[in-house]
């Protein structure tokens, strides 16, 4: 598995299809997802306005980007109830969104979900758990095994969040190294200050 980190934000990142969530209760749309719903010139929130979109949890949606992010589809996962929301429901979500990307046969995938003080979601952390969610979904089923080794997943949450991210990609490196081989891509010049803030 390839992972590139990248200091651009997350419409900037190419990728053949970006994953980000939304919550129920949660208008109007905030981070990543707000940040696309506004590239999108407000496309997500009329999907939501006319209903079609509510945020519930395990709802789907794919989108086309219109070119207007550097990902060809936006597939948006419902999050629930955002009070909810942990470690743990992205754990619990992760096999169902495993068996959404199979079927959709996705190879380049950026990952943008929830994460800040407001839900108690730390960005490294995060990213470690769905590196993680991704292999242990993918274990019961030994054929998928060279889909996931031949996976590139992209994170892109701006240069303040690098250095975070950097970690939590490292960890779940470490954790896995026995059961996947785990490539980080990054720029040179990004992994010296990132391993630099970490010595401090």
């Amino acid at each position: 598995m390839d992972i590139i980190i990248s200091k651009e934000e997350v419409d900037l990142q190419e990728s053949g299809l970006l994953v980000a969530g939304l919550f129920q209760d949660q208008r109007p749309l905030r981070g990543s997802t707000g940040w696309v719903d506004w590239r999108l010139n407000g496309l997500l929130s009329r999907l939501l306005i006319d209903q079609r979109l509510t945020g519930e949890w395990r709802e789907r949606t794919l989108i086309p980007s219109q070119g207007r992010i550097c990902s060809g589809l936006i597939l948006l996962f419902g999050l629930g109830k955002a009070r909810e929301y942990s470690y743990l429901s992205v754990r619990k979500i992760f096999p169902f969104m495993v068996e959404t990307l199979l079927n959709l046969k996705a190879s380049h995938i950026g990952l943008s979900l929830p994460y800040g003080d407001a839900y108690n979601v730390d960005c490294g952390k995060l990213a470690e758990v769905l590196i993680e969610g991704f292999m242990d979904s993918l274990d019961p089923y030994p054929l998928n095994r060279a889909w996931m080794e031949s996976l590139t997943l992209s994170f892109a949450e701006g240069k303040e969040r690098f250095g975070e991210i950097f970690l939590g990609i490292q960890t779940a490196q470490s954790i896995l190294k026995d059961r996947l081989p785990i490539r980080i891509l990054t720029p040179s010049e990004t992994i010296l200050e990132a391993t630099a803030a970490r010595s401090a």
